[in-house]
């Protein structure tokens, strides 16, 4: 019991000593491996430093596969000789070897971050052999102090990605929503991210990309052969084939990190009492999901009216009409909207046949399409401008629009109402006679008039004579001038104002550097998701607006064509896609992503600049 008491203190006198003991020492680093191993042989390679490092700056480990690290430990040792006290700390950082041919192959120095300072290591000379002559013992520990790894088992099949579609017999210009998931198994236990996305090749096909880009993917949970996967939807994709046949879906290609996490347990008491330790390893996997094949049918071509717009899927139609009574040279509008699902866009305006007595004008195109949900779906209106230009009362014919109903798989005709519209004479009409009133005699008086007095006073002007000069036809005519140059000055603004093109041309760095603004506090607040949302907001607005294409033509699918045809040139074009992949990244990385969004914020900032340099 004594014994016990005296150890007890002693270990609490050893603890203060350890507290108070300060001891100053430059900060070396040293390398050390077996000298010898053999071919495909696993091994340790392992740097102490006497102090903590913030990072590994540099390594060089061509000549070795890495099959896991840096794993870190540490240690510390106080020892008492003559009453001098004496202490010394160690960090170990780990990398775990696999040798593939034989030769002698130097590891050069590594090269540590502490402090602010760098710290190199001793290179490592290490020969491999035939695995007949390697050593028995390579890594230079003993049996009693040699740890017991217990590794997960890890299969490479364990994560993979898989493509289904709605249906494989679709109508020509039917949707088909294609999803691609992510399959996870249970042993990557230590996360994972993905690195890089290839979109597959849509030949034939019109698509869009479906859900909201910056949301983080969909996640459940789904049990295969009794083994439970957690599942990611990568994309969700709306094709649309634009002929009949066989078209194929080429592979999704991932590239995968993910981690393993395993325990280390010692072979000795302490090592047992303290639970071990743990080690990670990554794996790298090049991923493909299957390809999928279409078998297109035609549409039915005996049935198929004169008027088909060409358009399938499922809609309806309706239309309003602002007035039914005016008078002439005013106006009305009649707007006519189709909604549904199916390929909107590909709807073109329906044929009226309006009165002759009318100037109509060509529609106003209006889309509120969607590719938030499973589908696409929305409306498209027509907005028609009439003005009368004769008084009477006109019928204007009903609108069709003809389908075809690939869930009945027949041809559809939707119509709107007829409607009735009084025009009346307008005021000042050209068609609008007028009574001209009785005309009355004039009679002349004595005083009616009087005569100017034509004798001369002598007055005479004093100076020059402005009037007839130079100088008073230009003042006469200078009201004129600038009444004309007030004109044209408000026609150029006019014309200005209706090209929404040329607008938006000017706004697009406005409005960009704008949302980038809010995105750069969103990132100072540290808010993930809101900080996405505004870059992904920035880019794709910059791009409509700077190139004149519409939000819903640009997609991951079609944004390298759209701009191919816009003259962007090559770089601009990779450095856009690839901001956009690292989007991709971002909704798969795990943990702290500030560092992260920084990329993402400069990335997004440097490529606006640059477009707007160039132009």
């Amino acid at each position: 019991m004594r014994s016990l008491i005296r150890s007890v203190k002693f270990g609490l006198l050893l603890v203060l000593l350890m507290a108070s003991a300060v001891v100053s020492a430059q900060v070396t680093c040293t390398a050390s491996a077996p000298s010898q191993v053999s071919v495909n042989q696993a091994f340790r390679l392992s740097f102490a430093l006497n102090a903590k490092a913030d990072k590994v700056a540099s390594v060089n480990f061509n000549a070795f596969n890495v099959l896991g690290g840096p794993n870190q430990s540490y240690s510390s040792s106080t020892s008492i000789v003559n009453g001098k006290v004496s202490s010394s700390t160690s960090y170990t950082y780990t990398y775990t070897l696999q040798a593939t041919k034989e030769g002698t192959f130097t590891v050069p120095a590594v090269t540590f971050i502490v402090d602010g300072k760098q710290v190199k290591s001793n290179p490592v000379t290490i020969k491999v052999v035939a695995a007949s002559t390697a050593d028995p013992d390579p890594t230079g520990v003993s049996r009693q102090q040699s740890r017991t790894q217990t590794t997960q088992a890890f299969d490479k099949k364990d994560v993979f990605v898989k493509a289904y579609a709605s249906k494989t017999n679709p109508y020509q210009g039917e949707q088909v929503i294609v999803t691609h998931k992510l399959y996870v198994g249970s042993s990557v236990n230590g996360g994972f991210r993905v690195e890089k996305v290839d979109m597959p090749t849509q030949t034939g096909f019109w698509s869009y990309t479906l859900g909201d880009p910056n949301a983080d993917a969909p996640h459940t949970v789904e049990t295969i052969n009794g083994k439970k996967y957690n599942v990611y939807e990568v994309r969700r994709t709306a094709l649309f084939p634009q002929k009949s046949g066989t078209l194929t879906v080429s592979p999704m290609k991932i590239d995968f990190l993910g981690r393993v996490i395993y325990q280390v347990r010692g072979n000795d008491f302490w090592d047992d009492f303290w639970g071990g330790g743990q080690r990670s390893q990554d794996y790298n996997l090049n991923l493909a999901s299957n390809s999928i094949t279409l078998n297109v049918k035609p549409l039915p071509e005996g049935s198929r009216p004169d008027n088909f717009s060409g358009v399938v899927g499922n809609f309806k139609m309706d239309s309003r009409l602002t007035r039914s009574e005016l008078k002439t040279n005013d106006a009305a509008n009649l707007i006519v909207t189709i909604e549904g699902t199916g390929n909107l866009q590909h709807i073109e305006a329906p044929n009226i046949n309006f009165p002759p007595d009318f100037d109509v004008t060509d529609p106003q195109v209006t889309d509120n399409i969607s590719t938030r949900g499973n589908s696409v779906t929305g409306s498209r209106s027509f907005e028609y401008i009439l003005i009368p230009r004769s008084a009477g009362e006109f019928t204007i014919p009903p609108a069709e629009f003809v389908y075809f109903d690939n869930a009945s798989g027949q041809y559809k005709t939707l119509q709107t109402d007829e409607y009735q519209l009084k025009v009346e004479k307008g005021a000042g009409d050209a068609g609008v006679s007028t009574t001209m009133a009785n005309k009355k005699d004039v009679q002349i008086l004595d005083r009616d008039i009087r005569f100017i007095k034509s004798v001369d006073n002598g007055f005479r002007p004093a100076g020059n004579r402005i009037f007839g000069s130079l100088w008073y036809w230009l003042l006469l005519l200078l009201p004129f001038l600038l009444f004309v140059l007030f004109l044209l000055i408000w026609r150029k603004q006019l014309e200005n104002r209706s090209n929404v093109v040329q607008m938006k041309d000017r706004r697009a760095n406005k409005v960009s550097r704008k949302r980038l603004k809010k995105a750069g506090k969103l990132l100072a607040e540290n808010k993930k998701e809101e900080f996405y949302v505004e870059i992904s907001r920035a880019l794709w607005g910059y791009m409509s607006d700077k190139f004149h294409i519409p939000l819903a033509q640009l997609s991951m699918e079609t944004v390298e064509m759209k701009l191919k045809e816009k003259n962007l040139s090559e770089e601009s074009i990779s450095d856009f896609i690839a901001t956009l992949n690292q989007c991709e990244y971002a909704r798969f990385a795990p943990g702290d992503s500030t560092a992260l969004m920084k990329e993402m914020y400069e990335a997004s900032l440097q490529f606006i600049t640059r477009i707007e340099k160039k132009n």
